[in-house]
């Protein structure tokens, strides 16, 4: 096999029995045979190469085989037939807490999973304050996993996955618990580790990350592969899919990012940034998402204004100071960024210790989906003070049904007209 190709499946199919009554199950071992099973055929002869640093969604219905085909890459389930070759260190999010030992805590299991992905005590003890800081569950991390939520155990293990610097990473739809926040930083994880090479390979239902994060797409039905292809052509032969067998209300779930739970935008420390910044000449020190009646909010409807609220101090005494934003969605595309200098605002001189506060009223175009604020503070000649990337995060809710990022609010007419019949 190349060392160019990460992933290999050859006609890998995945059988279960089942069995109308537990007696049966028993008569078919002690009665050699004779067979009291129903077989059930999960995967049927599934062929996948994936090539190294390649990006690969794997969409579907629940029920078509997704996750059962990565738990075979993973090695956690074995194919009744076919072959498998995984060429990399393999790190996986499959199943909630899989993996984790419930009576261990947060630490233990850390350590654990850790030396299962291949590392020493002495690589883990380095990297442990990083996969503390990412999975920001505070004190919790010395408790028994088994007092944990949902969230804080996928929190856990994205942290450990995020830090072990794995050669292919396999993720499934696990990360939707997690809330606004977390889901952003570790989809900027995710771009970050696509750019350090990574094979990926993930199953999600939001089809908009598909599209825009990958560079193949796997469209899976009743265990078989129905279509590998570019990701847009894939994502519209699964609507298409789903157009033929579901409500339009379902049909309207699968550009969504679901599931979300508490949306925080506490912007007191740098969690969600990996990347700040500046000569700290001026200090971002808080961004809030507000109505237009100052009421701090998280969640913003489309076809409103918003206000995206900074408060910076200086440090020292500044006569050129220019506050910029930049609006994100969750692949890191720019949906929208200006500065204060591009729409002609001047704004006043600073001393020492001196805090400002500047507002931006911002018109919401956006579609329905979770996004992110970008701030920076720097002067004219293009010097940096202070720049954090993804500082808050805030969902944007749209009760009309649209495609794509935007709602352009685009209105129909029509008119019609009699045509005398020609004898």
């Amino acid at each position: 096999m190349g060392e160019e190709i990460a992933i290999s499946l050859k006609n890998i199919s995945k059988c279960y029995k089942r069995y109308a009554r537990p007696v049966d199950k028993l008569k078919e071992i002690l009665l050699r045979g004779q067979n009291h099973a129903q077989e059930f055929w999960a995967l049927q002869d599934i062929n996948l190469e994936i090539p190294k640093g390649e990006t690969v969604g794997i969409i579907g219905q629940n029920g078509s085989g997704k996750s059962t085909l990565l738990q075979i890459i993973a090695g956690t389930l074995t194919p009744t037939t076919g072959e498998v070759w995984v060429n990399g260190r393999v790190s996986a999010l499959l199943e909630l807490g899989s993996g984790f030992n419930p009576e261990f805590t947060g630490r233990q299991n850390v350590f654990f999973n850790g030396q299962i992905l291949g590392l020493s005590k002495e690589q883990i003890e380095a990297k442990f304050d990083d996969i503390a800081a990412f999975a920001e569950i505070g004190d919790f991390i010395e408790h028994p996993v088994k007092t944990y939520s949902s969230g804080m155990v996928v929190r856990l293990a994205f942290a450990v996955i995020a830090n072990t610097e794995p050669s292919i990473l396999i993720v499934d739809e696990a990360l939707a618990v997690g809330d606004a926040k977390f889901q952003a930083r570790c989809m900027k994880r995710i771009r970050e580790m696509k750019e350090q090479g990574v094979t990926i390979l993930f199953v999600s239902h939001d089809s908009s990350s598909v599209k825009m994060l990958c560079k193949t797409a796997v469209l899976m039905n009743h265990g078989r592969v129905l279509e590998i292809g570019k990701p847009k052509e894939v994502v519209n032969h699964y609507i298409a899919l789903l157009s033929s067998q579901t409500n339009q209300e379902e049909i309207e779930e699968i550009d969504s990012i679901e599931n979300y739970e508490d949306f925080v935008t506490d912007t007191q420390d740098d969690s969600l940034s990996n990347h700040r910044h500046g000569n700290k000449l001026a200090v971002l020190k808080d961004v809030k998402i507000l109505s237009l009646a100052q009421q701090e909010i998280t969640k913003v409807e489309t076809g409103k204004f918003f206000n995206i609220e900074i408060i910076l101090v200086a440090k020292g005494k500044l006569s050129d100071v220019i506050v910029g934003i930049s609006i994100r969605n969750l692949m890191g595309l720019v949906m929208y960024g200006t500065n204060t200098k591009l729409l002609n605002v001047k704004l006043p001189e600073l001393s020492n210790g001196e805090q400002l506060k500047v507002s931006f009223q911002v018109p919401c175009h956006l579609n329905k989906g979770v996004y992110t604020v970008t701030v920076g503070v720097h002067s004219e000649e293009g010097i940096s003070y202070d720049w954090i990337d993804e500082m808050v995060v805030f969902e944007v809710d749209n009760n009309i049904y649209c495609d794509g990022v935007l709602d352009l609010k685009s209105t129909v007419s029509f008119s019609t007209r009699a045509i005398s019949a020609q004898v």
